[in-house]
């Protein structure tokens, strides 16, 4: 700690007066010491693209049944079981988005940063189908109804997409944590497997066993990997919705058809919860703040044809 501190005092700054520039640290009469020992001192950062050195991993199971359409019915069910590793999930800065990070605890070895990719999913099912409902004239269901019946109750066809997933591994930090210079941002220690809490109050008490991360020294590497899929992120379960009918109004006007739609994205309002705070020294710790998903949203729509 006493060499870091030495690289964290300022001192006298050889380049002063000869850079000028007020936006650059290197204009002002003390710069810290870590900055003169770069192989450039002169410049306080290069911006590059970023190399592409990084690998993964994957390797996945994948089944897919199909029924084609016949007797009002079509179906399609998919089941994927993956796994996928890597040394960084991003390529680059502009994708950060997607949920991981460039930094290096360790750039010297970036190999160690290999670990579940941090968008890996073990498991997703999804189903989706059409489906013409038995009901009206002709149908199994109330198949000889007054005409007039059946031009609202017979002839509805319902959609749906239904999908469930597994959550994703998650990325521990630290809060407090200080990290050596030029070096990415620390993580904490792990001493024990962490687990996750399935009891009533797991959204404000995510682990069981919070003291399985612990805040490492000041200016020392955790050794908590990149990623961790022993405990992930909430499962998630969606269902998108919808019933349609057509509407003949022949008599009105030749070829005049009304499309009538009924739409639900999330049509059981089901909650998909966001990631919880994984910095280990954060008061916030375990806690999560927000849902991943929006809630029920509900549309009528009404298309004519002629």
């Amino acid at each position: 700690s006493d060499q870091i501190d030495a690289l964290n005092t300022y001192v006298d700054n050889p380049f002063y007066g000869i850079i000028t520039d007020p936006n650059s640290a290197l204009s002002s009469p003390q710069v810290q010491e870590s900055q003169l020992e770069v192989p450039f001192p002169q410049f306080n950062g290069v911006t590059t693209d970023v190399l592409p050195i990084a690998n993964f991993t994957y390797h996945g199971l994948q089944l897919t049944a199909q029924k084609n359409y016949s007797n009002g019915l079509q179906l399609l069910i998919s089941y994927v079981w993956s796994k996928s590793i890597d040394d960084s999930s991003v390529d680059d800065d502009n994708v950060t988005w997607l949920g991981s990070f460039l930094s290096l605890q360790d750039p010297n070895k970036p190999w160690l940063e290999r670990s579940l990719s941090t968008f890996d999913i073990p498991a997703v099912l999804q189903f989706s189908y059409t489906y013409d409902l038995p009901i009206g004239r002709g149908k199994f269901l109330l198949g000889n109804m007054p005409h007039l019946v059946d031009a609202v109750v017979g002839g509805w066809k319902t959609n749906g997409v239904w999908s469930w997933s597994d959550g994703r591994p998650l990325a521990m930090s630290t809060y407090d944590g200080t990290s050596l210079p030029t070096y990415g941002t620390q993580r904490p220690n792990i001493i024990a497997k962490p687990r996750r809490n399935h009891g009533t109050n797991w959204i404000n008490n995510y682990f069981t066993n919070p003291e399985a991360f612990q805040l490492p020294d000041p200016y020392t590497l955790g050794d908590t990997p990149r990623t961790i899929g022993s405990v992930r992120t909430p499962s998630v379960f969606n269902a998108n919705l919808s019933m349609e009918k057509e509407f003949s109004l022949e008599n009105l006007l030749k070829g005049l058809r009304i499309e009538v739609r009924l739409e639900a994205q999330n049509a059981f309002n089901h909650p998909v919860f966001g990631t919880p705070n994984t910095s280990v020294d954060d008061p916030s710790f375990g806690i999560i703040s927000y849902t991943a998903n929006n809630p029920r949203q509900v549309q009528l729509g009404v298309r004519a044809y002629f």
